[in-house]
């Protein structure tokens, strides 16, 4: 099993230097031959609400993010629908090594979780739509740090996804992800005296997302992403709206989403909230930019 483990972590590994590879090749193929430019500004930020967005960071570009999710609205009013509750919160950094290729770091509260990821944009939508769609890989690894006793190979997980996006109008974007989650280890639950809760390692998910422009400054934005196939008992698939407004190097996000966790393969894999039935949370994310280039 531990061999398994250290293969399924190796062959991560080789996808990241994978995709830096290809990003690099795809930024010289560029530069020879390419006269259309890329449109701008598919997806404002690199995120929708949860889920990545096809948009990445410009060359050495910093984006510092503070994900913050209350608790369960149908908590009620001595919750204060949910604003009492504790929270889950993320900080992250994201930089951008060329145009194309970007690697950052998170730390979230539950799980006390780490999160390493890097994404890189194989193809460009560009303005004579010579290029009609924009492609991004991503993958990501999160190691959790909470106190339990487990080895490392037993605190990992991973995802991977392609990022599939257009930019319709200057108002509207559409995206699909096709991803991919895993975690080494998993849970079974007893749950009364005859039933348990089994989790599954392997979960796959195609996530859509969209973004419609209220303004210059503003936009609405949506996110939904239904497990496909088997799944652990009692995971629910996500859904989130939210409300993006832009301030100079700013961009802030105000939601409404149906998950606690803040990274992907989580929201995949262990989120057990259904909108329908009230589960719901209020939650912000900001994004601060810095522009780190000498020149």
């Amino acid at each position: 099993m531990k061999d398994m483990k250290q293969l399924q972590f190796f062959t991560f590994v080789v996808l990241m230097v994978s995709v830096t590879h290809l990003s690099a090749q795809a930024q010289i193929d560029r530069k020879r031959a390419s006269t259309s430019s890329p449109v701008a500004e598919v997806f404002l930020t690199p995120s929708v609400v949860t889920m990545s967005s096809v948009t990445n960071l410009p060359r050495h570009n910093m984006n510092v993010t503070i994900m913050h999710t209350f608790g369960l609205v149908s908590d009620g009013v001595s919750e204060l629908f949910g604003l009492d509750a504790p929270a889950n919160i993320r900080f992250g950094f994201d930089y951008g090594i060329t145009d194309r290729l970007s690697v950052g770091v998170g730390r979230s509260r539950y799980d006390k979780l780490f999160d390493f990821r890097t994404k890189a944009n194989v193809l460009r939508q560009t303005r004579d739509d010579r290029i009609p769609v924009e492609i991004a890989v991503k993958a990501d690894v999160g190691i959790m740090t909470l106190k339990n006793g487990f080895d490392l190979t037993d605190r990992l997980s991973f995802l991977t996804a392609v990022l599939l996006a257009r930019k319709f109008t200057e108002s509207v974007s559409v995206q699909i992800t096709p991803m991919f989650s895993h975690f080494n280890s998993v849970f079974v639950i007893p749950d009364g005296q005859d039933d348990v809760i089994r989790e599954e390692n392997d979960h796959f998910a195609v996530g859509l997302a969209l973004r419609i422009g209220l303004g210059q400054r503003v936009a609405l934005l949506a996110e939904y992403i239904p497990v496909v196939g088997k799944r652990s008992d009692g995971t629910r698939d996500e859904l989130a709206v939210a409300l993006n407004m832009e301030t100079g190097g700013h961009v802030f996000q105000l939601f409404v989403k149906t998950s606690q966790w803040l990274t992907e393969q989580h929201v995949i894999a262990r989120n057990s909230e259904q909108f329908l039935s009230g589960d719901f949370r209020f939650g912000f994310n900001v994004n601060r930019f810095f522009g780190l280039d000498r020149q």
